[in-house]
């Protein structure tokens, strides 16, 4: 299909898409890498009047490191963030980039792009959960912050303005103790998540002292499993306690079905995502309690 008719603009600074933004607001859509909305425009399923391109906007595409914490631009490729210093500091970082898409999309996807948008099968929408991110946004009224918490507020929604711009990603760095990994069971023909879960564990003496376990692919946007991080909480990371914890992924979460995946399948999926993840971030010095016990 043809995409409908719109004027294009191409600006090379973030005031002059601010400026776009406060006249024209209702009428315009904005592109990062373009890998999610060329399709929807082909489809018409989006319709703006102007397509503002943000390709030139070179001040947003730096990742930087800022003693505490990393802060990525909004226009940093899906390939830079995986070869940046923050997946070599996070392995949820790494896996995320690990398995996203092919290289066409690597190349010219945003990280940015991927947070605004807000797929609810998406990759990075739920990481940036997991590492409870701090997302910076801009209009020509000036700057502020919004935490990932109140971010992601519903299907392909986020808590930016239509007069707003996302610039920066920041997030903190790992410290002594963090493990993290995420793991994603995909959709064959798409590769997007049926179900997939980040997880960030904050592990003291072999006690989790901090949880923060997304999942994605099963509901109408990222969203933390708290049931299973109150498992987790002040208990001895063992093989039997990542298990039962992972059995309360489906608690309160509120599912999402299709042919391909009915609710009750993700509600399963949920949970082998979730054991999975739990798995690989603490792997391998997992004590097993049964197997210890029995072998005595």
């Amino acid at each position: 299909m043809i995409p409908a008719g719109f004027a294009y603009a191409a600006p090379s600074t973030t005031e002059a898409v601010l400026a776009l933004l406060a006249e024209r607001p209702d009428e315009i859509k904005l592109m990062a890498g373009g890998q999610s909305l060329i399709p929807l425009l082909r489809l018409r399923l989006a319709c703006p009047d102007i397509l503002v391109d943000l390709r030139h906007l070179a001040e947003l595409r730096a990742v930087d490191d800022l003693g505490h914490a990393f802060r990525v631009g909004a226009m940093v490729t899906h390939r830079d963030v995986i070869d940046s210093e923050a997946a070599r500091a996070w392995q949820i970082v790494h896996d995320g980039g690990a398995d996203l898409a092919d290289p066409l999309v690597r190349n010219r996807g945003t990280f940015g792009g991927s947070i605004a948008h807000a797929d609810p099968a998406g990759d990075w929408p739920p990481i940036a959960l997991a590492l409870n991110a701090t997302m910076h946004v801009r209009s020509l009224h000036g700057t502020r912050t919004v935490a990932a918490d109140e971010f992601f507020t519903d299907l392909f929604t986020t808590a930016i303005d239509e007069s707003e711009l996302l610039t920066h990603i920041e997030f903190a760095k790992s410290a002594a103790g963090d493990r993290s990994a995420y793991v994603k069971i995909p959709h064959p023909a798409s590769g997007y998540a049926v179900a997939g879960a980040g997880v960030v564990l904050s592990v003291v003496d072999g006690v989790c002292r901090g949880a923060r376990i997304v999942l994605t692919g099963v509901a109408s946007g990222p969203v933390r499993a708290r049931a299973v991080e109150d498992a987790l909480l002040g208990q001895e990371i063992t093989a039997g306690v990542l298990a039962r914890a992972a059995g309360w992924a489906a608690e309160g979460i509120g599912f999402i079905g299709d042919s391909y995946a009915p609710e009750e399948y993700r509600r399963n999926l949920a949970g082998v995502a979730v054991r999975r993840a739990l798995q690989r971030a603490v792997s391998p010095n997992v004590p097993d309690h049964h197997q210890r016990e029995h072998r005595g």
